[in-house]
């Protein structure tokens, strides 16, 4: 998987969290130009430069987001069933199985982008 691709969902992931930490900070115009920078393909790292964003945010080891520790299966991978939902444009790399009856993931919605999640069958 492309590097920056990967980069894209954790940043993503994050938006939540940074807008709310950043507004408190005072330092939200910041964000929104690395999301402009993001959107115009600059890579992730460039944009968010200077930003004092932790560097765990795009730490591979954590979980992709929907996939927070309590809802994991360690050792094994559930058979998906449903619906999986992924970025609208495949630009990154979100891809969530949601459980029948479940809640949708990230309220079926991209943060970065601010589009409907792409529904596909899992």
């Amino acid at each position: 998987m492309n590097d920056d691709r990967g980069m894209r969902a954790d940043f993503c992931t994050a938006l939540p969290w940074l807008r709310e930490d950043m507004a408190a900070e005072g330092t939200l115009a910041g964000l929104h130009d690395a999301i402009r920078a993001v959107l115009a393909e600059t890579p992730v790292r460039q944009a968010v430069a200077g930003l004092n964003i932790p560097p765990h945010v795009f730490d591979d080891a954590r979980p992709v987001r929907g996939d927070e520790p309590g809802n994991m299966t360690f050792g094994t991978k559930p058979r998906p069933a449903g619906e999986s939902y992924r970025c609208p444009d495949g630009w990154c790399s979100l891809d969530v199985v949601r459980t029948p009856g479940g809640e949708l993931p990230a309220g079926g919605r991209c943060w970065l982008r601010d589009r409907p999640l792409r529904v596909v069958e899992a």
